[in-house]
């Protein structure tokens, strides 16, 4: 009779097991800490792409010369005041030589993939649990990383016998292109959340590179000064947010 008595008991507390766990359309969220002790948590990340346009700084002009520039990559926040990154973006570069007696030219298009850590000025509030939690619509950030740039470029000078025009000039790079090189990429900007899932970044960088050849220019002009780049670019950032129900909150 024991046996059986005790049979029946354990088959009643496991037929009553789901009824004690919590329901489900709720789950206990993660949590993170401030080193204050405010507790937080990590929204998804966002994908994003943007486009604008890319500044050229080396040995040909002094003057802006733009030219289109795209990205595409991921931002994951990390906590109210920083998020780590991603972005793999194409720059064309183009300039006429401010030196009119010399008169070279150059094109170029290149890929740069880099990371990078975004810094924001005032924390996201809307990262916080409970009752600090405030909505934050515009963050001001800093920003900078690092990556590798692969860049082909071509050179062009007046030819001084006729038929005038412009004639190809051969690469000063020994083996041609593409070239690889190293960037540091460091700026800043604001990003507008727009919605949970939708928000809009304007961010200006400044790539600062490793190479003099990024305009297949050196001992042609200025082989002591590197080649730089910079862009301007409006992002769209999107969210892919999973439904997960209502969270089980406790603080202690």
């Amino acid at each position: 009779m024991r046996s059986v008595l005790t049979a029946l008991l354990g088959g009643s507390l496991l037929a009553a097991a789901p009824a004690l766990a919590a329901p489900a359309d709720y789950h206990l969220p993660r949590h993170f800490y401030t080193p204050g002790r405010q507790p937080y948590r990590r929204p998804p990340a966002r994908l994003t792409f943007g486009a604008g346009a890319a500044y050229y700084d080396g040995d040909l002009t002094n003057r802006i010369s733009s030219r289109p520039a795209f990205s595409l990559g991921l931002v994951r926040p990390l906590s109210p005041h920083l998020s780590f990154g991603a972005d793999l973006a194409y720059v064309r570069l183009e300039a006429n030589d401010y030196n009119v007696s010399r008169g070279l030219r150059f094109t170029s298009s290149g890929g740069a993939l880099t990371t990078f850590v975004r810094y924001n000025l005032l924390a996201d509030k809307s990262m916080y649990l409970g009752p600090n939690h405030r909505p934050t619509p515009v963050q001001l950030f800093v920003q900078g990383g690092v990556g590798l740039l692969l860049n082909s470029a071509q050179t062009s000078a007046n030819n001084p016998e006729p038929p005038y025009g412009r004639v190809a000039l051969p690469p000063e790079r020994p083996g041609g292109y593409p070239l690889l090189a190293g960037v540091l990429p460091v700026g800043g900007g604001l990003t507008l959340q727009a919605s949970r899932a939708l928000a809009f970044t304007l961010e200006g960088l400044v790539y600062f590179t490793s190479t003099d050849l990024l305009d297949d220019i050196s001992q042609r002009a200025s082989p002591e000064k590197k080649d730089n780049f910079a862009t301007a670019s409006l992002k769209v950032e999107y969210a892919f947010h999973r439904k997960r129900g209502k969270p089980l909150v406790h603080f202690d």
